[in-house]
């Protein structure tokens, strides 16, 4: 019983020193300072808002965990040619799907690099063999994700 009381005191204290702390008194000049800052503060983050949000439609990025798989496909446009990135738990025959995609889509792959120790990692340039036809991030980021999802499971 005397336990509960002490508990409701030190929380009536708490309660109190919290209203003391907000309980302040600024003048109109500092009040006008204070609301500037915090509206420049805002706009602030409104402009990296939108930066992240302009950063979002230049990559395309997919993140698809069906059971306990895990795999991330990022395309980016770079002029006409599109680097590719992809993480994913290991499996059988997954550098050959994506590159049976690329080939399905028309694209030549200038540059890759590869790694498989604890993840399957694939860093792709590649460019359309052909001009006729144009692919977007999403096209080829869905044809990707297609491809890493055909592959079969975890060695």
């Amino acid at each position: 019983m005397v336990a509960s009381e002490q508990k409701k005191s030190a929380s009536q204290a708490k309660l109190q020193f919290l209203r003391n702390l907000t309980r302040f008194k600024l003048s109109n000049h500092e009040q006008s300072m204070v609301t500037r800052e915090t509206l420049l503060y805002i706009a602030v983050l409104k402009l990296k808002i939108e930066a992240l949000q302009g950063e979002h439609e230049v990559f395309k990025i997919i993140k698809a965990e069906p059971l306990h798989q895990f795999q991330e496909v990022k395309v980016e446009k770079i002029g006409e040619r599109f680097q590719v990135k992809i993480n994913s738990l290991k499996g059988d025959d997954k550098l050959v799907n994506i590159l049976e995609a690329f080939e399905e889509m028309g694209l030549s792959v200038t540059q890759a690099r590869a790694s498989c120790r604890d993840i399957f990692a694939m860093e792709a340039n590649v460019a359309p063999q052909c001009k006729e036809k144009m692919w977007s991030v999403d096209d080829i980021t869905q044809t990707l994700v297609k491809a890493l999802v055909k592959s079969s499971g975890p060695l």
